[in-house]
């Protein structure tokens, strides 16, 4: 199991560095769950924010929220919606973002672009290639396994393929 609030301390860390790399100086403001910023106007502009939220509607007619762990909001309504998950022994957790990313992902087509990122760093837990098959609606799944997700290194792959979201969405 993780640590209480570590993948709140991961989400703060993932916006920080996407900021570093992405984010248009002295733009950042907030921090933890409220932390958001400005893109690049070179990478086209727009933003991004921690627990940003997108709407989407169910056969019923109800329209229920869904808040992403990180959502970057691009021009022309376009977006890239990030979600963190440290070590879960628990289907429902997956199975629930699932289930939001499928009705998001009807709701908004290729306007949105969902990336999972799943942290294994021991024993315990679903396998990556589990959570990858329950993550099914995601575009993109990482799944990091017996790595030190405090290594800088761990994370290149993911800030370069949120990047290159951002830039193939302009």
């Amino acid at each position: 199991m993780a640590p209480d609030g570590y993948e709140e301390s991961l989400q703060e860390f993932l916006v920080t560095a996407l900021y570093a790399r992405i984010g248009e100086p002295g733009t950042l403001t907030g921090e933890g769950k409220t932390a958001r910023f400005e893109l690049k106007k070179s990478l086209g502009g727009g933003s991004c924010e921690a627990e940003g939220a997108l709407d989407y509607v169910l056969p019923s007619g109800r329209s229920l929220s869904h808040k992403n762990d990180i959502l970057i909001s691009l021009p022309r309504k376009k977006y890239v919606a990030v979600e963190l998950k440290w070590v879960s022994s628990r289907t429902s957790a997956f199975k629930a973002r699932a289930y939001d990313m499928l009705h998001l992902k009807q709701a908004f087509g290729q306007k949105l672009r969902g990336i999972m990122v799943y942290l294994r760093t021991g024993q315990g837990g679903l396998s990556a290639d589990q959570a990858q098959a329950i993550s099914y609606p995601f575009d993109v799944f990482f799944g990091i396994e017996n790595q030190d997700p405090q290594n800088p290194a761990v994370w290149v792959p993911i800030l370069d393929r949120i990047e290159g979201e951002i830039q193939a969405r302009e």
